[in-house]
């Protein structure tokens, strides 16, 4: 797997109810056994990803690729949550739809524009993805994996995700909530552009 994945969970802790929905495979009794389901499917995902040559700008194709990456393991996988979250930063799911329309056209702006720099534009869509948090589970995996698919599209730096923490995964994992936060809360993507291009 490449740098976007982040390993920070204890694989034995039982399945929470709430998870359960949803799932094709019923066997599924840890977060261990889930983790591992996920990652087969994700690899297929970035196999059919691989091969694309449609432009990974458009929220259609956001859409397909998060089926892709999920549909083995999820019913719902592909398709926009209709349910709110207990964290108060996520849209609410009526904003998700004029969010992702709005976000496909700033993207745009940024690319062509050339306004801000292609890694400033790139934490800038990270963020707005992760915020709207289109999907019901698989938000960040997706996320970090759209976002390197644009950076590859843009021909630009593939982000490496504080690579240089991956010994320690739940510091990373840490250093990138507080970055996301940061963008999301104050408009300051200096962390964020610092955590995914170093």
């Amino acid at each position: 797997m490449s740098d976007f994945l982040f390993k920070d969970r204890d694989g034995q802790t039982p399945l929470p109810p709430e998870l359960h929905k949803g799932l094709k495979i019923k066997s599924i009794q840890t977060v261990g056994e889930l983790d591992e389901y996920e990652e087969d499917n994700i690899a297929k995902g970035l196999s059919w990803l691989a091969k694309q040559k449609a432009n990974p700008c458009k929220y259609e194709f956001w859409l397909k690729l998060h089926k892709k990456l999920f549909e083995n393991v999820w019913t719902w996988a592909g398709k926009i949550r209709t349910h709110e979250l207990a964290n108060p930063d996520f849209k609410l799911p009526r904003e998700i739809w004029p969010e992702l329309y709005q976000l496909e056209k700033d993207l745009d702006f940024w690319i062509k524009a050339k306004t801000i720099s292609n890694q400033e534009s790139s934490a800038r869509f990270h963020e707005r993805i992760e915020t709207i948090h289109p999907f019901a589970n698989g938000n960040g995996r997706f996320g970090r994996i759209i976002t390197e698919q644009i950076c590859r599209f843009q021909q630009s730096d593939i982000p490496t995700w504080g690579r240089k923490l991956q010994s320690k995964p739940a510091e990373r994992r840490a250093v990138y909530i507080a970055s996301l936060t940061r963008a999301r809360r104050n408009g300051d993507y200096s962390d964020l552009v610092a955590m995914m291009f170093t």
